[in-house]
C-alpha cells in the first residue's frame, strides 16, 4: 500500500483517481476495521463510511502527505466511535456460550491454515472485552503490526498512553486465553 495517487485530481473531484483509492485501499481498510470491531457488517459500514468522509474532506488532502495514514486514522477512529457507542454488549461474543468460538475437531492432518483461522476466531472474540482504547491498540499493534509511532500518528495517542494501554490489554489477553483454554479442559 503506497500513496500512488494524483491528491490534486482527487482534491479536485476526479471520481476516476478516487476509485483507484478506494480499490486499492478498501481491501485494507475492511481487515483493520474486522479485527477491531470482530464484527463483518460493521466493518463494511466502516469501509463505507471511511471512504465518504475521504470523499467529503477530499479538500484538505495536501500533495506529498500520506493519505494512506489519513484513511487510515478515519477508519480507526470510526471503529472507536462504534465500540464506545456499543458500551461493551457482550451478549454476542461470550465465549462460554460457544456462538463465535467453535471447537474444530481436527485430526493430525489438520490444515494449517483452519488452525489459524480458529486462532484468529478466539483472538477476535477474546479481545471484544476489552476497552475501546485497548482493542484499538492492541489489535493495531499485535495483529497489524504497526509500529508504537504509527499508532501514535494515526489515532492522536501519546507513545506512553499507547504502551499502558497495550500492557493492560496483553495482561487482559494473557488471563482470557488462559481462561479460554481452562474451560476448554473440562
Amino acid at each position: 500500500m503506497t500513496d500512488n495517487y494524483d491528491i490534486v485530481k482527487i482534491r479536485n473531484g476526479n471520481e476516476s483517481e478516487f476509485r483507484k483509492l478506494l480499490e486499492g485501499n478498501m481491501d485494507f481498510i475492511y481487515v483493520t476495521a474486522f479485527r477491531i470491531t470482530a464484527d463483518e457488517d460493521d466493518a463494511r459500514d466502516i469501509v463505507q463510511e471511511t471512504f465518504l468522509k475521504v470523499w467529503e474532506k477530499r479538500g484538505i488532502l495536501k500533495k506529498g502527505s500520506s493519505v494512506i495514514s489519513y484513511i487510515r486514522k478515519i477508519a480507526v477512529n470510526k471503529c472507536y466511535d462504534l465500540l464506545r457507542r456499543r458500551k461493551f454488549r457482550f451478549a454476542d461474543t461470550r465465549i462460554d456460550d460457544g456462538f463465535l468460538i467453535n471447537e474444530i475437531n481436527a485430526d493430525d492432518r489438520a490444515d494449517d491454515e483452519l488452525n489459524n483461522e480458529e486462532a484468529a476466531s478466539i483472538l477476535r472474540s477474546l479481545a471484544s472485552g476489552l476497552s475501546p482504547r485497548q482493542r484499538i491498540v492492541f489489535t493495531m499493534i499485535e495483529l497489524e503490526e504497526l509500529s508504537h509511532d504509527e499508532v501514535a500518528e494515526i489515532i492522536g495517542m501519546n507513545k506512553s498512553s499507547i504502551k499502558s494501554n497495550l500492557s493492560h490489554a496483553r495482561k487482559e489477553m494473557e488471563r482470557k486465553v488462559k481462561e479460554y483454554f481452562k474451560m476448554k479442559k473440562l
